[in-house]
C-alpha cells in the first residue's frame, strides 16, 4: 500500500511539473517581450517627442499620419475596413501593404433599448497634451486641453443617462513611464467603478486636415482608435473598437478615421473594453475635438448594450501566473517530502530543520527518535 501511495505521489509531482513548466515558459517569454518592446522605441516612449510619422502605401499614396512610434508589424484598419500592415519604417516614413478588406463582424442580438445605466471611465495618460488653436500651446503640464475634451465627453455621456467617471489625475511628465503611472489610475477606476467601458483620451500629432470633417454643418475633429497589439485581451479590445467604429460611422460617416494597432499594450490588458482615443492633433481646434467626442459619446449607449456585459475586469494575469506557479512548487515540495520521508512526523522534522528550529535529525526508520544537533 505504501509503495502504491508513493508511486501515485511521484506521478503527481511529474504531472504538476509538466503542467507548470509551459506556464512558466509563457510567463518568462511575455516578460522578455515587454522588456524588448520598451527598448525598441527610440525614445523609450510610445510617441515621438516632436513631429509625426507619415504612412504610405507601396504606390506612395498617404494612408494616415500619427505621432505614435511605428514598428514593422503594426497594423491600421481604415474607415472602409481595409487592413494595412507596416512593412518598412525609414526615418519618419513608413510603408504599409494592404491585406484586403476584413470580414464583417458576426452579427449580435440587438438590444431592446440602449443602455441607460452603467458607468464609463475616462482618464488621460498624457495629461499635458493640448491644442494650439484654443489652448495656445501644444502642451500644458498637468492641465492639458485634452482634459477639457474628456470633460466634454463626460458631459455628453450624462445626457445619455450613462454615468461618466472622468479622472483628471495628471501623469506627467510625458515620458516612457507615463503609462506606468496611468496604469494605477486605470486599476483604481476598474476596482471602484466597474465601468462598462474605459477610454484613455489623447490627441495625435500631424497636420490638421486629415483629422477634420464636417458633421451636421459643424467642423469636428475625427478620432482614431488605438489598440495595443501586445496584450492578452487584444482580440476583445479590437472587436469592441471595430463595433464602436461601425456604430459611430454609420451615424456620422468618417468620424472614426480608423483603428491603429501598435506594438504595445497601452494598459488594455486590464480590461476587454479599454480603448485609447486620439482626438484631433495639436493643430486642430480644441472646440472641434470637444464636438467630436460629444458625438462619439452619444453612440456609446447603443454599443455597450449591444455587445453585452464584459467578461472580466482588471487582469492580474502576471500575479495570478506567479501565484499559480508558487502553488505548483509548494505542492510539489510537499509531495516530495512525504514520499521521501514516509511519515508526517519525519516530514515535519525535516521542515523544522530547514528553518533552524532545533536542527532536528531523524535517526532510523519510522518512529525513530529525534536528537538535537
Amino acid at each position: 500500500m505504501k509503495r502504491n501511495a508513493r508511486a501515485i505521489s511521484g506521478l503527481l509531482v511529474i504531472v504538476l511539473f509538466v503542467l507548470g513548466l509551459p506556464r512558466l515558459g509563457h510567463y518568462l517569454a511575455s516578460v522578455r517581450t515587454e522588456a524588448k518592446t520598451a527598448s525598441d522605441s527610440p525614445t523609450g516612449a510610445w510617441e515621438k517627442s516632436d513631429g509625426f510619422f507619415t504612412v504610405k502605401d507601396p504606390d506612395g499614396n498617404i494612408l494616415f499620419y500619427t505621432g505614435h512610434h511605428l514598428f514593422v508589424g503594426d497594423e491600421y484598419i481604415d474607415e472602409n475596413d481595409v487592413r494595412w500592415v507596416i512593412q518598412r519604417v525609414e526615418g519618419d516614413t513608413a510603408t504599409a501593404a494592404s491585406q484586403g478588406k476584413m470580414e464583417a463582424l458576426p452579427s449580435i442580438a440587438t438590444a431592446a433599448a440602449p443602455a441607460s445605466t452603467g458607468k464609463i471611465a475616462i482618464y488621460h495618460t498624457h495629461s499635458d497634451e493640448s491644442y494650439i488653436p484654443g489652448d495656445g500651446s501644444e502642451a500644458i503640464p498637468g492641465a492639458g486641453g485634452v482634459m477639457r475634451v474628456g470633460s466634454s465627453m463626460a458631459d455628453a455621456l450624462e445626457n445619455t443617462g450613462l454615468i461618466p467617471r472622468h479622472d483628471k489625475t495628471p501623469h506627467d511628465p510625458h515620458d516612457a513611464a507615463a503609462y506606468d503611472r496611468s496604469r494605477r489610475t486605470a486599476q483604481r477606476l476598474l476596482r471602484s467603478d466597474r465601468p462598462l467601458a474605459m477610454f484613455d483620451v489623447h490627441r495625435d500629432a500631424g497636420p490638421p486636415e486629415p483629422y477634420l470633417t464636417e458633421q451636421r454643418g459643424e467642423v469636428v475633429a475625427r478620432a482614431m482608435i488605438v489598440v495595443g497589439r501586445q496584450n492578452p485581451k487584444v482580440r476583445a479590445n479590437l472587436e469592441f473598437a471595430r463595433r464602436l467604429k461601425d456604430a459611430v460611422n454609420s451615424k456620422y460617416p468618417g468620424l472614426i478615421k480608423g483603428i491603429f494597432m501598435g506594438k504595445a499594450d497601452f494598459n488594455q490588458d486590464l480590461f476587454e473594453r479599454s480603448l485609447l482615443l486620439e482626438v484631433g492633433t495639436e493643430k486642430t481646434p480644441r472646440a472641434a475635438a470637444e464636438r467630436g467626442v460629444q458625438l462619439i459619446a452619444g453612440v456609446l449607449p447603443q454599443v455597450v448594450s449591444a455587445v453585452g456585459p464584459a467578461a472580466g475586469r482588471e487582469s492580474g494575469g502576471a500575479g495570478r501566473t506567479i501565484a499559480w506557479l508558487v502553488g505548483v512548487v509548494v505542492a510539489g515540495v510537499f509531495v516530495y517530502l512525504w514520499v521521501s520521508t514516509g511519515s508526517w512526523e519525519e516530514m515535519k522534522a525535516k521542515i523544522l530543520g530547514w528553518f533552524g528550529t532545533g536542527g532536528v535529525k531523524i535517526r532510523g526508520g519510522r518512529g525513530g527518535e529525534g536528537q538535537g544537533s
